[in-house]
């Protein structure tokens, strides 16, 4: 991202930027984990329980190599939400 961009916007709304990135990070990792066995799932729990950075970036490069794929349709569908959500309080 470009980071004159981010200079621009407020600091609510950078906050709210970084809570939808979260949010779609989370259905990613949800979508990912129920795809998984059991021995799998385990190794994701204890990797991102962890707290250890690089071990996350690892598990993620061996385990999920569609990463950039799914986020892409995540966002999609959590801009969608948020449309509908827009368009109901409208």
């Amino acid at each position: 991202m470009d980071k004159k961009f981010l200079d621009n916007l407020t600091d609510e709304q950078k906050k709210l930027g970084f809570r939808i990135f979260d949010l779609i990070l989370d259905r990613v990792l949800e979508r990912a984990y129920s795809g998984f066995d059991k021995k799998v799932q385990e190794e994701m729990q204890k990797v991102f329980s962890s707290g250890d950075n690089k071990a996350k970036e690892d598990f993620i490069k061996k385990n999920i190599p569609n990463m950039k794929d799914i986020f892409e349709e995540e966002a999609k569908k959590a801009e969608n939400d948020i449309k509908i959500q827009l368009e109901k309080q409208s």
